[in-house]
């Protein structure tokens, strides 16, 4: 069965930033006379630029660094032993480490430069001299991703977060027939809905995909250098909060549906009302924390 992909801006930037990396790297490689092991530089460049754009500059040093730790590991494990076992103490030694001094970004390039460096045909090959300048490659690499994920479309999480807090809150309010908001809130929801067409129109939101998303959001906020403003603005809470809105207007549409469909009660009308209370006073809830987080 053929499957539509449809090129959304977010795809097209993230397509267009990683050509760009990939020209850089291969551009430097080439001025420099370091082709021969090109392959260490592009692998290292594709692991790094992803669409997390705000954690590529807070991870570049625990990746650099991680780079390096992986190399003198393997090369001193390489020295004793060889092939898959050589991985295996490898990465014995290198996960501790990473976690201890805080490089956990480094993992991926850690573990990468782990397993190519055992692709060596033979051990005289592997020397101080090799470790250095394919180190030095895959650092190219990282540096080349680093800089074209922070000057080109660089993405700013918490605007995407209260543009999807926004959507979200209107597309429930206008399902459920809620009161609206007010006519600033109102301006503002349609601002940043539509800003920079990233996110769909709030009525073609779905309400459980976008939490998830918020959720999602969140946990990488965390990880970023924003993550103080992140705590200030009380985001973990309104997404606890968030889920309890959502359970209870989820809730209410399955009361509703059972109601529409015939089976009446006065047990069902009175759990109609109690679970469109509930939403109401969590919808008030989330705009006075809104309000309050400005």
């Amino acid at each position: 069965m053929n499957k539509v992909v449809r090129l959304t801006p977010d795809l097209l930037r993230q397509s267009l930033r990683l050509a760009a990396v990939m020209f850089g790297t291969a551009a430097i490689a080439l001025w420099s006379d370091r082709t021969a092991y090109l392959w260490y530089s592009l692998n290292a460049a594709l692991i790094v630029v992803d669409d997390n754009d705000e954690l590529t500059i807070p991870a570049a040093k625990g990746r650099i660094f991680g780079t390096i730790l992986g190399a003198l590991i393997t090369f001193l494990v390489h020295t004793i032993v060889s092939g898959w076992v050589a991985v295996l103490i490898a990465c014995l030694f290198c996960l501790p480490l990473l976690r201890l001094m805080g490089w956990q970004g480094g993992l991926s390039t850690a573990m990468t430069i782990i397993v190519m460096f055992l692709m060596i045909p033979g051990q005289a090959d592997f020397s101080w001299n090799f470790v250095f300048n394919r180190s030095l490659d895959l650092i190219i690499g990282i540096v080349v991703a680093v800089t074209v994920s922070f000057l080109f479309w660089p993405r700013n999480r918490l605007v995407e977060l209260e543009r999807l807090d926004l959507a979200l809150d209107h597309q429930i309010r206008l399902i459920g027939g809620f009161h609206l908001m007010s006519p600033i809130q109102q301006a503002t929801s349609a601002h940043l809905i539509n800003a920079e067409g990233s996110l769909l129109k709030s009525a073609e939101i779905d309400l459980t995909d976008g939490l998830l998303r918020l959720a999602r959001l969140v946990e990488l906020a965390m990880r970023s250098q924003q993550a103080a403003i992140v705590r200030r603005k009380r985001w973990w809470q309104r997404l606890l909060l968030w889920e309890t809105l959502l359970h209870h207007f989820l809730e209410l549409e399955r009361h509703q549906a059972l109601f529409i469909s015939g089976k009446r009660s006065p047990l069902l009308t009175a759990a109609i009302d109690d679970e469109r209370q509930r939403v109401q006073q969590a919808l008030h809830s989330m705009t006075l924390c809104r309000n309050a987080c400005r």
